[in-house]
């Protein structure tokens, strides 16, 4: 069994093989600044979305939350769009499987060389209601974050792989 792993592991490093943090870190520096503009619709949601994105770049990518005046590079987000749609209704009629999507517009401004992209993204969550086919608020507020989570996860994607 540690032959296995000894045999992987050096296919992996000979290969040149590195992973997808590597290049998200190296084309987001040492230091980034993030901001979300609030939506009216959803405030709620614009706020743990900052504190999602800040979490994830400075827990798995281990870089600094700084100022926008000392950061390397600009991260600008913003929830364009929300919706639900149903997917499977009851014996009454009623839907009791919703799919909630969120897009979300990340632009990504480097400080060096001036230089802005924008990705656009799209985050889903299929919930169930049980019984229920009422959406509360509660359970609307937790659908729109997951799916916003999907979005970044495809957005720190996008800057590993395109940004290189």
């Amino acid at each position: 069994m540690r032959y296995v792993f000894l045999s992987i592991a050096l296919f992996l490093v000979g290969c040149g093989y590195k992973p997808m943090s590597h290049h998200v870190r190296e084309n987001l520096g040492n230091s980034v600044f993030i901001e979300v503009k609030i939506d009216t619709r959803d405030p709620q949601n614009s706020v743990i979305l900052k504190d999602e994105m800040s979490k994830m770049i400075f827990e798995k990518f281990h870089l600094d939350i700084a100022d926008k005046n000392e950061a390397d590079n600009i991260i600008e987000a913003e929830i364009k769009d929300i919706t639900f749609s149903s997917l499977a209704e009851n014996t009454s009629g009623f839907a009791t499987f919703y799919r909630c999507e969120v897009v979300v517009e990340f632009k990504y401004s480097t400080k060096d060389n001036q230089k802005t992209r924008i990705f656009t993204k799209r985050g889903g969550y299929n919930l169930s209601l049980g019984d229920s086919s009422i959406i509360t608020d509660s359970i609307r507020m937790e659908a729109i974050n997951k799916a916003a989570l999907k979005a970044l996860e495809g957005f720190i994607s996008q800057v590993g792989i395109e940004l290189r």
